[in-house]
């Protein structure tokens, strides 16, 4: 509001050592409360945050943890697995068919068919002997069957399957058999036999070749090795990606290897005594309060007379602070739905446009400490506030709050847009959720913005729009007073509200503080109303029975009583300083020289001599320019009352003198109006009082109605009108 007006004044300001230290003492315990926040973990901030200990493999996760944004990571895990996958895929090598073991092989068959024939051909031994004689040969497992069968061959039967079977055993071995095809070479053994032997010829030749089908090749560890080795080595760093609010972990999932990494790379595993951190945060802290008090002493430094006022502005940083701290991290949808932007709003809503800047850059700052340099939320932050800032123009209506909100709301939207489309968000429905989330965001900013601004606006002594419209409604009890027992007063008070309102509304002053203010300017006169020109309706005026400076002391009285009865009502201090500086120290001649004649006239009658500051008005001088067009407008409206002038140019002339006087008593000089801004004055007033007494049209008389007839009565004219 213009309530700042003062504070950006370009004057000299000096501090007692008392408001020094207070300004000192709330920027230290902001600086390490900020720092707090932004050193504290967040486990001892919300649940959301679990520990190390909490998260471990093998762990069931106590909540589901979302990507707070997208994430890519060199995984070592991952990049392990596929390089192991990569040497589990290399074929082992081995060492070309060994034919010393194929040629073992067959001499083995041939000693033990020496053997078979010369127990074949033993006339003397029975069957029986003969099958187990063979059965003992060492490394021969041929069951009884096969032996039995193979002795009872007549001779050419027995050629043919011994022959046969030294074939397929030296055909089979000249293949590659390595022990991991042991069984597929035996297998094969079948498919070998000549189809000219019958079945039973043929199955007797597998039986005697399957125990001599062995491995005739090795395994080359060394040369497999290698071969794994240049494997892996061929698999480069494999990378995860995280989408913005992917479910890295959820409640009740048990935590794997890989899991882990994911929430390490995240940063939720982070070491919770980490002494370089806190540092880091106080640091921090202290420079953003730094810089920020610099800032204020430059656009505002009377501020540092208002501890109340700097109270509420650091605690609109702290808050908002936590309340990020506590969304921030860990989530995707909630963060857009905190309102970043009512701290600056409410800054420009109390104070000023500059105070609300200041404001936005402090929370930016802090959301980008708060997330590690997260660059969406700090942008997202940071737009949302200005746009707060710059778009509430008409603080003094409610509709502005909202309006404003629906701004915030729609640069909200148009950041998660853009980001949106950097990413390449490919998951509409997942953006639309994100739009739908900042679009409520900004409209919850103006909400509790409006919402909020009249209670901080009372703790910290400012005058808001809501306060100021709820004192300009008629049936206000202290307006009522007055209609009731000043009612001239009144009627005075409104016409000086059209021109206060109307010169603030030219020089950029605060348009509604001063329609406000000029109705409660005058509420002393409720007190002795008869003694004020206006309200004096008899034509009676009780001055002229009293002395003067008697009358001198009722005129202060209507300023300093006035005071109190509006502190009684509930008026707020910013409109009863225009009781108090509407007069300034100004002096009321008329007494003070009717004073000066009375004692001339009657020297024996003075006890004392007349003193001017007896009878000047007790102040202060007007200190706002608010309060400057209300003095300018009381001088002119009521001398301008009392000339009736009848043309523009004698109002101008009342409006110039009065303002060249108060310019030569310096009733003006701790206001910090301009003379460009006095000019616009004179043109606002001008154009009121043009209205209020504007030459009037003289219509001739009437002239006299014509005599009704005779047998018409004047009692049925009417009752047929």
């Amino acid at each position: 509001m213009a309530y700042l007006d003062r504070f950006e004044e370009r004057v000299e300001l000096k501090l007692t050592r008392r408001e020094i230290g207070s300004a000192l003492l709330i920027a230290v315990v902001t600086a390490l409360l900020l720092g707090v926040i932004f050193a504290a973990q967040l486990a001892l901030l919300t649940p959301i945050q679990p520990t190390t200990n909490d998260l471990a493999v093998g762990k069931a996760s106590p909540v589901t943890i979302l990507a707070p944004a997208r994430a890519t990571f060199a995984s070592a895990l991952e990049t392990e697995s596929a390089r192991e996958q990569a040497a589990r895929g290399v074929v082992d090598v081995y060492d070309l068919p060994n034919a010393s073991i194929a040629r073992e092989q067959i001499r083995r068959a041939t000693r033990l068919v020496d053997f078979l024939d010369t127990v074949r051909a033993d006339p003397y031994a029975s069957n029986a002997d003969k099958v187990e004689w063979v059965r003992a040969v060492p490394g021969v497992q041929i069951s009884r069957d096969v032996v039995s069968r193979t002795l009872a061959l007549d001779a050419t039967s027995y050629r043919q399957v011994i022959s046969e079977t030294l074939y397929v055993i030296d055909a089979a071995m000249r293949d590659e058999i390595r022990e991991t095809t042991l069984d597929t070479a035996k297998q094969k053994i079948s498919s070998r036999i000549s189809l000219v032997l019958s079945a039973a010829q043929a199955d007797l030749v597998n039986q005697w070749a399957q125990p001599f089908i062995v491995p005739n090749t090795t395994l080359d560890l060394e040369q497999t090795e290698r071969a794994r080795e240049e494997a892996r080595a061929n698999v480069g760093v494999v990378y995860r990606t995280l989408e913005e609010g992917q479910a890295v972990v959820r409640a009740g999932e048990v935590i794997t290897p890989e899991t882990l990494e994911a929430l390490r790379e995240l940063g939720y595993l982070q070491p919770q005594s980490n002494i370089e951190e806190f540092i880091a945060g106080f640091l921090f802290a202290t420079l953003i309060v730094a810089v920020g008090a610099t800032y204020l002493v430059r656009v505002s430094p009377s501020l540092l007379r208002e501890p109340r006022v700097l109270l509420i502005l650091a605690l609109l940083l702290l808050l908002t602070a936590l309340g990020t701290k506590i969304v921030a991290p860990g989530r995707t949808i909630i963060p857009l739905l905190f309102p970043f932007a009512v701290a600056a709003m409410l800054g420009a809503a109390l104070l000023s446009v500059s105070i609300g800047t200041g404001l936005a850059i402090a929370v930016a700052l802090s959301v980008a400490y708060i997330t590690r340099g997260a660059v969406e939320l700090t942008v997202f932050a940071l737009v949302g506030s200005l746009i707060a800032v710059v778009a509430l123009q008409r603080r003094e209506r409610l509709t502005s709050f909202l309006l404003t909100g629906l701004y915030v709301a729609m640069g909200n939207v148009a950041v998660v847009l853009i980001f949106g489309m950097l990413s390449q968000q490919e998951d509409l429905s997942n953006l639309a959720r994100l739009v739908v989330a900042a679009f409520a965001g900004g409209a919850l900013t103006g909400l509790i913005a409006l919402g909020s601004q009249f209670v901080l606006g009372k703790a910290a002594g400012i005058t808001t729009a809501l306060e100021l419209i709820d004192l300009s409604r008629p049936t206000h009890p202290l307006l009522q007073k007055i209609l009731h027992e000043a009612p001239g007063t009144y009627h005075h008070s409104l016409i000086i509200s059209n021109l206060t309102e109307h010169a603030a509304q030219q020089i950029g002053a605060d348009a509604l503080l001063c329609r406000v203010g000029a109705y409660y300017h005058d509420v002393g006169k409720t007190l002795n109303p008869q003694f004020f020109v206006e309200n004096q309706f008899d034509g009676v005026n009780p001055h002229n029975t009293i002395d003067p400076l008697t009358s001198a002391k009722i005129l202060h009285e209507h300023v300093t009583e006035g005071d109190k009865l509006a502190h009684k009502y509930g008026v707020s201090k910013r409109v009863r300083d225009f009781i108090l500086e509407h007069h300034g120290t100004t002096l009321p001649v008329y007494f003070f020289e009717k004073a000066q004649a009375q004692a001339l006239l009657n020297p024996a009658e003075t006890r004392a001599p007349v003193e001017e500051k007896e009878f000047r008005y007790p102040g202060p001088k007007p200190q706002t320019r608010e309060s400057a067009i209300m003095m300018l407008a009381d001088g002119v409206e009521a001398t301008t009352r009392a000339e009736r002038p009848s043309n523009s140019q004698e109002i101008r002339a009342i409006i110039d003198r009065i303002i060249e006087m108060r310019i030569r008593e310096g009733q003006l000089d701790e206001a910090a109006i301009t003379l460009r801004d006095l000019e616009q004055i004179r043109v606002a007033f001008l154009e009121v009082l043009q209205g209020l007494y504007h030459p009037r049209v003289k219509y001739p008389a009437p002239k006299a109605p014509a005599p009704l007839p005779a047998q018409v009565k004047p009692e049925e004219t009417v009752a047929e009108l």
